[in-house]
């Protein structure tokens, strides 16, 4: 079965990515999503990093809140998908867990930046598309 990773991070950009996922798995005959919320490590706010039980579980609410719109889409859709939080740098996270998890393809939002402003600025989707094994569909 074909795989689709979809990150998420609660934006509207985020939330068509998913609406795009969702398309082309039900135009592939039932493709896979594979919902994805990033949380990057708190340790300079949490003492001991991920190893407190309150970083973790504020992580956790973070990427449960952050994901909730693109899951409620997932779920009136009626398309098979899982949901995962995973803690890290956003584009190195991406890439490897689309990897790891054999993913055909990975689908993301884009803050819309120009070539100019991703170059000063550096953008996760810039990242990913560079660092993925996979062909990466960028949504605007």
């Amino acid at each position: 079965m074909t795989k689709l990773l979809v990150p998420v991070d609660g934006s509207a950009n985020a939330e068509r990515a998913v609406a795009h996922a969702i398309a082309t798995a039900k135009a592939m005959g039932g493709a896979e999503v594979v919902l994805l919320n990033v949380q990057e490590r708190l340790d300079r706010w949490f003492a001991h990093g991920l190893n407190s039980d309150a970083a973790r579980a504020h992580l956790r609410e973070a990427g449960e809140a952050a994901s909730a719109g693109a899951r409620k889409l997932l779920d009136a859709s009626g398309c098979n998908y899982r949901f995962d939080i995973v803690f890290g740098h956003p584009a190195e996270v991406i890439a490897r867990v689309a990897s790891e998890l054999g993913c055909d393809g990975i689908v993301m939002g884009t803050r819309g930046l120009g070539e100019m402003e991703s170059v000063f600025l550096g953008s996760t989707s810039y990242k990913v598309v560079h660092m993925a094994s996979v062909p990466v569909t960028l949504v605007r």
